[in-house]
């Protein structure tokens, strides 16, 4: 809903034309666009599950969408902190050998092509990693960004023929933030 305001109409005031000129009024014209900057995904909590960890050896990826909106001129920043310093923990127990799981995390430009000006995914999440985007056309109006979750199963090598694994046998579990600001 727009709002118009007068200024000056409780006591109109006469503008005189000058001889042979014109009589003139100024109109000042102000609107306002509030900041909008989020994430958009098919919920604010995801829960993703790998298969059992101890029947491979190689790489598992898991894949996940989501879009972000921003429209600040300055950009916005796109972050990611884990719970457990980019760790899956056995429940229940703290960092240590046998009890945790070191993962990776890839967050894509995505097909809207967003400019990234810091980071090269994957990346541990020993620390909180971040990502410039610059304020542009596909981050006002919205774009599909995406990640992607990289680890390694923990089966060992056979034991007399028996299987074996690295890492004690339990639920192991992080909790990753991703996070938008605007600039």
């Amino acid at each position: 809903m727009a709002a118009i305001a007068l200024a000056g109409t409780a006591s109109a005031e006469f503008i005189q034309a000058p001889s042979g000129g014109s009589a003139e009024l100024e109109v000042e014209i102000n609107g306002e666009v509030e900041e909008i900057c989020g994430i958009t995904a098919t919920s604010s909590s995801l829960l993703i599950e790998f298969d059992d960890l101890a029947d491979t050896d190689g790489s598992l990826k898991y894949p996940f969408d989501f879009g972000v909106v921003c429209n600040s001129a300055g950009g916005a920043i796109l972050s990611a902190t884990s719970a457990n310093s980019g760790a899956l923990l056995r429940n229940g127990t703290e960092t240590g050998a046998g009890n945790e799981i070191s993962y990776k995390l890839n967050i894509d430009r995505g097909v809207d092509g967003l400019p990234y000006t810091t980071g090269t995914p994957p990346k541990g999440l020993a620390s909180p990693i971040s990502y410039t985007i610059n304020g542009s056309t596909a981050l006002r109006e919205g774009a599909e960004v995406g990640g992607q979750f990289e680890l390694n199963g923990v089966k060992g090598p056979d034991f007399q023929g028996a299987p074996t694994t690295t890492v004690y046998a339990g639920v192991y579990s992080d909790t990753v933030t991703i996070a938008l600001s605007a600039q």
